[in-house]
């Protein structure tokens, strides 16, 4: 069984870049890397890359871990906006897992592995459900009150694997044509049961960014509930 990271990035500090792959590799035998802006972000059409130094980066710290890395730089931004560029590293993903067995780890370029216990493989390869989940956790920048909630960024390698409606909406088809749905909206999906990993620890920073970073994402955010929209599967 391989745990194989799927990062997804875009402008981004070298040194985050480098401790977000570090700490994959602490867990993860193979990275896919994947670059650009969603099409909504301000200044996607301008600059649809980051830039050789960051793909460096991610390469070379990898590689200084001794795991595999594979990279995606695309020359526009994804028009589908984040569901597409998560679909997209799925996809990719799918092309180099054995299906049913490894398992896909989704994290973004702002997210850092503070804790994994060394049993974490051995109950991923015991666990008989196909999505797992972690705790999320984020510094106290404004009132000094660090926060923390379980997240699913785990998922067994099955096919059709993929985002749907929404960036956090992953599912996997049916046999009967339906679908299951591994992650989902609360209020109009039921999610599968997740193996729970609570004990693996993943460090969110998006408070720790520049202003003018902040500003851009809120920016984007604020048109998902025109981007995306969810309804029943």
């Amino acid at each position: 069984m391989r745990i194989i990271g799927l990062l997804s990035w875009y402008e981004e500090p070298a040194s985050w870049l480098a401790e977000c792959v570090a700490g994959l590799a602490q867990i993860c035998d193979h990275l896919v890397a994947v670059d650009g802006p969603y099409a909504r972000f301000p200044g996607a059409i301008r600059k649809p890359a980051s830039g050789s130094e960051q793909a460096d980066t991610i390469a070379r710290t990898a590689a200084g871990a001794g795991i595999g890395c594979t990279l995606h730089v695309p020359r526009q931004p994804w028009w589908g906006n984040e569901v597409e560029k998560r679909s997209f590293m799925f996809d990719l993903a799918m092309t180099i897992a054995e299906p049913g067995t490894d398992w896909l780890l989704r994290v973004d370029a702002d997210e850092v592995f503070t804790t994994v216990p060394p049993d974490t493989r051995a109950l991923l390869t015991k666990s008989d459900r196909d999505v797992a989940e972690v705790t999320m956790w984020e510094r106290g920048i404004d009132d000094g009150q660090d926060s923390q909630f379980p997240i699913r960024i785990l998922f067994r390698a099955l096919p059709g694997i993929r985002i749907q409606q929404a960036h956090y909406v992953v599912t996997v088809p049916r046999p009967d044509g339906g679908t299951r749905v591994l992650v989902g909206n609360d209020s109009v999906h039921q999610a599968e049961l997740a193996e729970p990993l609570w004990d693996v620890r993943l460090e969110h920073r998006t408070r720790q960014r520049p202003a003018m970073r902040r500003a851009a994402k809120d920016q984007y955010y604020a048109q998902l509930p025109e981007i995306e929209q969810v309804s029943r599967l």
